[in-house]
């Protein structure tokens, strides 16, 4: 390995001394003579210089105008801009249409018990009987339930449905009292919202 070179100021003016001079070759200076005598001018010099002047001279790019996250700050100020009044509308507008979707899927899990009046009653038929009978729109019953013991052989139907944002639990528990001759009560034992 070598030993790094110490710091010179004399490299930085060889450096900018350098940069000076392709700066002037660039843009086709060139150096007069000693002895201040001005160079010949032949044919081909002249025609070059003609050119020269006619050529537009070549644009230099701004590193200024160069966006690294790729903004367009010029489309954003040709944009009108709304007012605060109805930015504000707007928000609330479209904070009302999200709100509306959401409570369109928004669904309720309801958990109820349904007691008979009697041992003998076939309680799969009652089931069956209630989620045949009972229609309500948004409302949707379980595939299934069970058949849990009360006490002295009677037992429960424990089953569930969700309804929509619109239904209401408790006319379904209505309508499922209103079958007196089979039903004694209806307890509803959970709600939850999906």
């Amino acid at each position: 390995m070598s030993a790094a070179v110490a710091y010179s100021l004399e490299y930085d003016e060889f450096a900018l001394a350098l940069s000076y001079a392709m700066m002037g070759y660039a843009a086709g200076a060139t150096a007069a003579p000693a002895n201040g005598a001005a160079p010949a001018k032949g044919k081909k010099d002249k025609k070059k210089a003609k050119k020269e002047e006619k050529k537009p001279a070549p644009k230099e790019d701004d590193d200024d105008d160069f966006d690294v996250f790729g903004d367009d700050d010029d489309e954003e100020e040709e944009a009108p801009k709304e007012t605060r009044a109805e930015m504000l509308e707007r928000l609330k507008r479209e904070a009302n249409e999200r709100l509306v979707k959401k409570q369109a899927k928004q669904r309720t899990l309801v958990a109820i018990e349904v007691k008979p009046w009697e041992t003998e009653q076939d309680l799969m038929v009652l089931w069956k009987k209630i989620t045949t009978d009972i229609k309500q729109e948004g409302v949707k019953w379980g595939e299934n339930c069970h058949l849990v013991d009360v006490a002295f052989g009677i037992k429960k139907i424990c089953m569930s449905f969700t309804m929509g944002n619109d239904s209401s639990s408790d006319e379904i528990i209505e309508k499922i009292e209103a079958m007196e001759d089979e039903v004694q009560s209806v307890e509803l034992t959970s709600m939850n919202v999906l």
